[in-house]
């Protein structure tokens, strides 16, 4: 059985979010995660998350390809003790593996970045300093 439509987009976002070259430990959507430690300490890692936004029909026949798009959000979670410009150089990081223009693919689905990814305002949120990458897509299929 070949992955349908919504399970091939998600498929070719995860595999850019894996190829990602800081390393990071990631915790997925729907999967249990254990915050990483070394020496006791606890670890930056990433979390990865996404927003969809109703499919759009683009022809009058049915059954045809929808133009859908969405933001993938990739968020830096690291604890407090740096400069904020640390945070900021690691969310950049990410936004540049995802510049515009992007293609990613999984089977028949070629999703693409529509715009540079906006790398947010960090806080703080229970010692850790998160920083979320919204990173726009969109796809005809």
């Amino acid at each position: 059985m070949s992955a349908k439509v919504e399970t091939s987009i998600w498929l070719a976002l995860k595999a850019r979010v894996e190829s990602l070259p800081l390393g990071l430990p990631i915790a997925w959507p729907g999967q249990t995660f254990e915050v990483p430690h070394s020496n006791g300490v606890p670890s930056p890692y990433l979390r990865c998350g996404r927003v969809s936004v109703a499919p759009v029909r683009m022809m009058v026949a049915d059954g045809m390809p929808h133009t859908r798009t969405g933001s993938l959000i990739v968020t830096l979670v690291h604890p407090l003790g740096q400069d904020v410009s640390v945070y900021d150089q690691m969310a950049a990081s990410i936004a540049e593996h995802f510049k515009d223009g992007t293609p990613m693919g999984f089977g028949a689905v070629c999703v693409t970045v529509t715009s540079y990814p906006h790398v947010q305002e960090g806080y703080e949120q229970d010692g850790w300093w998160t920083v979320p990458v919204r990173i726009p897509w969109r796809t005809f299929a």
